[in-house]
C-alpha cells in the first residue's frame, strides 16, 4: 500500500508511492495534485515554486496540476476549469500506484451543468513517473471538454534548456495574440516568454537540460490519448508579476503539458476518454 506523511497546508492527505529502486513521489488530495518526483539518486525532476498558494480556491504552482474541464480561458469557465482546486477521492492505492476519483458536486455543477466521473492514476517505476486521466460522462446529456496535465519539469537553467521533437508541427502562439505559426526549429529554446499550444504532436518528446543524469541522458516525454503539447515558460518580465513566483523562478522550470486543446473532446452520455503522460530518464 502507498504510505501517508502530514498532512499539506491544506490539510489533506499526502499520499506516498514509491518504486522497487528508490523513486519517490508524492501526491496530495488537493487536485490530486503531484508535488514530487524524485529519481533513485535523490534528484528531483518536478518543480514546485516556493512562494505557491495554499488556499481554497488556489491552484498550488507547480508539481503537476490537473487541468479539466476547461484549458486556459479557452471558455467561459474559470481559468483551467476546476478540478485542479478541488479534493479528490482516493479510491485505491498500491505501494508504486495511487488512484483518485473526482465526480460532479454541487460546487461543480453550478460552474459546469454536467455529471462526469474523473479517474486519475499516478504510477512511479524505475526512473519513470506515468500520469493517466480518464474521463466518463454520466450525464444524460452530451458534453465537450479540454484537459491537460500541466507538468513543470525542474531544470538547472531555463538559458540551457531546449525541448527537441516539435519540428514542422503548428503552434498557436498564446504570448503574441495566438496567431498560428510553424516550427521550423529542431529545438525549441527559451529566450524570454514562451506560451505555445502545439497540435498534432508526436507521441514522444525530449527534454534536454543539465540535470538530465549522466552525458547522452534525456528525460523522454510520451504522451497517449492527448493529442497535443503546451510548452510554457513565463520568462523574466511575466514571471516577475506572478506573486506565487520568486521573481527569478522561471530559471528554474519549463511545463511540458500532455493536452487535448486544439479540438474539444465530445461525450456523448455513458461514453469515456482517456490520456496519460510517461516521464522518463
Amino acid at each position: 500500500m502507498a504510505s501517508f506523511s502530514n498532512p499539506d497546508e491544506f490539510g489533506k492527505q499526502i499520499i506516498q508511492i514509491n518504486s522497487p529502486d528508490g523513486g519517490i513521489a508524492r501526491i496530495s488530495q488537493y487536485g490530486a495534485h503531484v508535488l514530487s518526483w524524485v529519481i533513485p539518486d535523490g534528484r528531483e525532476c518536478l518543480f514546485l515554486s516556493p512562494n505557491a498558494e495554499y488556499r481554497a480556491g488556489a491552484a498550488i504552482r507547480g508539481g503537476v496540476p490537473v487541468i479539466f474541464p476547461q484549458f486556459a480561458g479557452l471558455g467561459s469557465l474559470p481559468k483551467h476549469g476546476f478540478a485542479r482546486t478541488q479534493t479528490w477521492e482516493l479510491a485505491r492505492s498500491t505501494a508504486e500506484s495511487a488512484v483518485f476519483w473526482l465526480s460532479d458536486s454541487s460546487d461543480s455543477l453550478n460552474i459546469w451543468p454536467y455529471h462526469f466521473l474523473a479517474e486519475y492514476t499516478i504510477r512511479i517505476g524505475k526512473s519513470k513517473l506515468e500520469m493517466a486521466l480518464s474521463i466518463i460522462n454520466t450525464d444524460p446529456a452530451p458534453f465537450t471538454f479540454t484537459a491537460a496535465l500541466h507538468t513543470y519539469l525542474r531544470v538547472p537553467d531555463i538559458a540551457n534548456t531546449a525541448v527537441s521533437g516539435l519540428e514542422g508541427t503548428t503552434y498557436r502562439d498564446s504570448a503574441n495574440g495566438g496567431v498560428e505559426r510553424e516550427e521550423d526549429s529542431e529545438q525549441v529554446i527559451f529566450e524570454g516568454e514562451v506560451d505555445r499550444i502545439y497540435l498534432d504532436t508526436p507521441s514522444v518528446l525530449e527534454l534536454v537540460a543539465g540535470n538530465m543524469g549522466p552525458a547522452g541522458q534525456l528525460l523522454s516525454i510520451l504522451s497517449d490519448g492527448f493529442r497535443d503539447t503546451v510548452i510554457w515558460n513565463p520568462g523574466p518580465e511575466k514571471c516577475v508579476q506572478l506573486g506565487d513566483m520568486k521573481p527569478d523562478g522561471y530559471r528554474e522550470f519549463v511545463c511540458v503539458e500532455a493536452a487535448a486543446v486544439g479540438r474539444q473532446i465530445r461525450l456523448a452520455p455513458g461514453e469515456s476518454w482517456a490520456g496519460k503522460q510517461i516521464l522518463s530518464l
